[in-house]
Order: structure tokens, then sequence, then C-alpha cells
């Protein structure tokens, strides 16, 4: 159908008032998307009569009813880059480049390191590890043969997949050589914490972490230890510093940890004596 680009948009925010905080961007990165259009074209056109196909109005219905923007759009920020995703795969957060950032800045002196990452989803950790590692061996373990299938296609975007060895498995299982650094983001939230409507779209293998939430990160803390691995990063839930301090003490470690930008803790970090 024809519609003046201004009037589009306007209808567009209407609908998407109830679903997120700037319904005017998320109207105009949809349309932008369905016209093949930057931001600021829209804005200087937007008198102008286009027609704009029936995609743009499923898009609109589909956020309006909490569908998150990334799945819509087939594509997430993190660390700079653009990464694609799908239902398959949680959705990059933000507060998951300080994980990367962590490992940086512990392992900036280890040349050739092998890495493992623990449930690599969507595989932007170990992509981002690879390129900010050139030398790195990189392990990227799922125990969904789907987000593998979508972490291949990332990196093979960037041009690493040469470079990492995607392994189908739960944990560690199938990795026999001897890791340098373990990392992972893993399910951390308790199994019967209520969850925010956007987040119900997501795949609950990747979000939910145990009865309590953080029976995977003890048992990721379990093969740390069994596997004399150098060093551990793990993204945590904002509330589980206590039990993680406790566990690792427990097994003789000093459990240390890192905050996000809102001042809440949301990693930690392990060093093998």
């Amino acid at each position: 159908m024809n519609i003046i680009i201004k009037e589009a948009l306007q209808k567009a925010t209407i609908q998407l008032r109830d679903a997120t905080s700037i319904p005017q961007k998320e109207a105009m990165l949809i349309l932008g998307e369905v016209l093949g259009k930057e931001m600021s074209w829209l804005v200087a056109h937007e008198n102008d009569e286009v027609q704009i196909k029936e995609q743009f109005f499923d898009f609109i219905t589909r956020r309006a009813k909490n569908e998150p923007l990334e799945y819509i759009l087939g594509r997430a920020s993190f660390y700079g880059k653009e990464f694609f995703v799908d239902k398959r795969v949680l959705i990059p957060r933000p507060e998951t480049e300080l994980l990367v950032d962590k490992v940086l800045e512990l392992a900036s002196n280890i040349e050739t390191p092998h890495i493992a990452e623990i449930g690599c989803g969507s595989g932007i950790i170990s992509i981002m590890l690879s390129l900010l590692f050139p030398k790195a061996r990189i392990t990227a373990i799922d125990i969904s043969q789907d987000a593998l299938h979508v972490a291949y296609i990332n990196a093979k975007k960037f041009g690493v997949e040469k470079k990492i060895n995607f392994v189908l498995g739960s944990y560690l299982d199938g990795v026999e050589e001897d890791i340098d650094i373990l990392v992972s983001n893993p399910p951390y939230i308790a199994q019967d914490e209520p969850l925010h409507v956007g987040l119900s779209y997501e795949p609950s293998t990747a979000l939910y972490g145990g009865v309590v939430g953080d029976e995977m990160l003890k048992h990721i803390i379990d093969l740390f230890q069994e596997q004399s691995i150098g060093l551990l990063v793990c993204e945590m839930g904002y509330d589980q510093r206590k039990s993680i301090s406790y566990y690792a003490k427990n097994k003789g470690f000093e459990a240390k940890f890192y905050k996000d930008l809102a001042d809440l803790d949301r990693g930690f970090w392990i060093r093998n004596k």
C-alpha cells in the first residue's frame, strides 16, 4: 500500500507504546529495515509517499506483542559488531561484553591459549575472543545443535569458522585437550523466577540454571578444579555473589567479582593456584 512515511511512523509508534520505551525509534528501525533505508533518510523524506510492504505491518504487530526487536530484524549488536540471531539462541546482552573485557584483561599475556566456552549460543563470545586473540585455539560447546548452527553462521561472517572448533555436547563433553581459559555465560535464573514477557520468546534452556539458579555455575567450578584449568571467567546473576564465593572457597579457590554498568555484581573469575 502507499502511505506517507510520517503517517506510517505515527501509526506504528502508537502501536508500540506498550511494548517499548522508545516506540518511535523502533518504528523507524523497522520501517528502515523494510525499505532498505537509513533512519536519517526517513527523517529527510518524512513527507514522501512510498509503497510499504505488508511485512512492515507484520513486524510492527509482532513487536507490539513483545517479540524482541532483535528476532524481528534478525540481528543484534555486540562489542560493536552485528551478529545474526533468531529464536534458536539467546539475544546478546550489553553486560556480556564485560565478560569478554575481563578475559582480555586477565589473559592478554597468554599468546596461544586454548580457550573453551561452555554454552556458546550464538557464538558471540567465542568469536570475539577469536578476533581478540588471533593465535588462540577456541572450542565452543553447546548442547543445542540449532545454537551451533547459528554460531557457525556468525563465525563464517567474521572469517573465523576455521579457528573455532564447534562441539555438540554438555559442559566439556568431547573436549580432550588441556584448557588454559574456560569461559561461560550459562543459564543462571532460578526455575521459579518470573520472567519479563519478552524473555518468553527466548530459549528456556539458555535462561534457567536450576532450582536455585546457580547450579550450573557451581558445576562449572567443579570442572575447572577437576581439569586443572588455569583461568575461569563466568557471568552470573546479580544476587549470586555470596553463594559463588562460598562455593569457591570450599573448593580451595578465591573468587573475584566484577560489576556491570549498573554497579551490580555480574561476573566472577578464578585463577588456579
